[in-house]
């Protein structure tokens, strides 16, 4: 997909232009249907242009990034690496690192404000920059490397620490879902194009949004076992979806139960 969307893309010609593209327009339609979304991203999205970028529009956010990055604090002359201002940090107390598949992890928190910045050219002149809080969670027991966040949310007690944790616990959600829309086919669409590709990869995406808000709806019981009915007898669940069965289902199930989509949806 990396070379479907760069060279042979007529606007966006490297991963970071589609990542950006992606993340905008998600943006716009949450905020179009007056919905506040807070950007959760795990190291590789974590970038210092991302994250300045995001940060100076007022835009929530939670990346796990390395501490590796050149950092501005209060005490410090300077800069100096992130992992080197945290360590010198006093500790916050305990906090659960929750890591998914891999299990929880009890950890010692602590935190820092500081400011980084960022130059395409390399110029310090034509530098922008951002200020934000970082957290880093120490594995009490283990080796395993801290964990090490930027955010825009509070940093200034444990409760705080705690909540920042917790919402980057969710990027698991993320995770599980790429991993059930492999297991749909993803991977194997039979395109020749980028722009078969987009309408595919957000088909998918949709199809399990609309998968997710179903089984935590409540109302939507008699829907869900309908869906799922019908999925099976079409043999689309598994290995075998297309994109043309998943077609097939809906507007089967459409135009048989009509009534009962308008129910759900609309009232």
């Amino acid at each position: 997909m990396r070379c479907l969307f760069s060279s042979n893309h007529p606007q966006r010609k490297s991963q970071n232009h589609v990542e950006e593209a992606v993340l905008a327009e998600a943006l716009g339609l949450l905020q179009s249907v007056g919905l506040v979304a807070m950007v959760v991203g795990d190291r590789g999205l974590g970038r210092k242009e991302m994250i300045i970028a995001l940060a100076r529009k007022g835009q929530d956010l939670v990346f796990r990034i390395d501490a590796d990055i050149l950092v501005r604090a209060a005490g410090i002359d300077g800069e100096a690496p992130l992992e080197a201002v945290l360590a010198g940090q006093p500790w916050f107390g305990e906090v659960e690192w929750d890591r998914g598949k891999e299990g929880k992890r009890r950890c010692r928190a602590r935190a820092v404000r500081g400011t980084i910045r960022f130059s395409r050219s390399g110029r310090q002149d034509d530098d922008v920059a951002a200020t934000l809080n970082f957290l880093q969670l120490v594995p009490i027991e283990g080796d395993e490397e801290p964990l090490v966040v930027a955010t825009t949310l509070p940093l200034a007690t444990l409760a705080d620490a705690k909540g920042v944790a917790g919402v980057d616990a969710q990027r698991w959600a993320v995770e599980s879902a790429f991993e059930t829309m492999h297991a749909w086919g993803q991977e194997r669409f039979m395109v020749r194009s980028w722009e078969a590709s987009d309408r595919l990869l957000w088909m998918v995406a949709l199809a399990y949004a609309l998968v997710v808000l179903a089984l935590q709806a409540g109302k939507l019981v008699a829907f869900r076992k309908q869906a799922v009915a019908v999925l099976r007898r079409l043999s689309v669940l598994g290995r075998s979806l297309t994109v043309g069965k998943l077609a097939e289902a809906i507007s089967l199930d459409f135009g048989k139960h009509q009534a009962a989509w308008a129910s759900v949806w609309f009232g």
